[in-house]
């Protein structure tokens, strides 16, 4: 709740803010769960868009890591003018 909050937020306040949020890492799944997709014109969301931590055993640390790294992705290539 907290996290939709804050992006709603920065999303109507900061008019040129662009959010690269995360959501849906937790568990064992597969790691070819996570994607990011482009929810509007400047928010992203990464993650596997179903998991929750207290519906699973928990974050593990390669899925987090690679939910970062989508997101760390996200950006670099929107600095480089590529939002396709």
């Amino acid at each position: 709740m907290a996290k939709a909050e804050l992006v709603n937020t920065v999303l109507e306040q900061l008019p040129n803010a662009v959010v690269v949020a995360a959501s849906g890492m937790a568990g064992a799944g597969s790691p070819n769960e996570i994607k990011t997709k482009r929810i509007s014109k400047r928010f992203y969301l990464c993650g596997d868009f179903k998991s929750e931590v207290k519906e699973s055993d928990g974050l593990f640390a390669p899925r987090v890591m690679l939910c970062a790294a989508h997101q760390a992705h996200t950006v670099l290539r929107i600095l480089a003018g590529k939002t396709d």
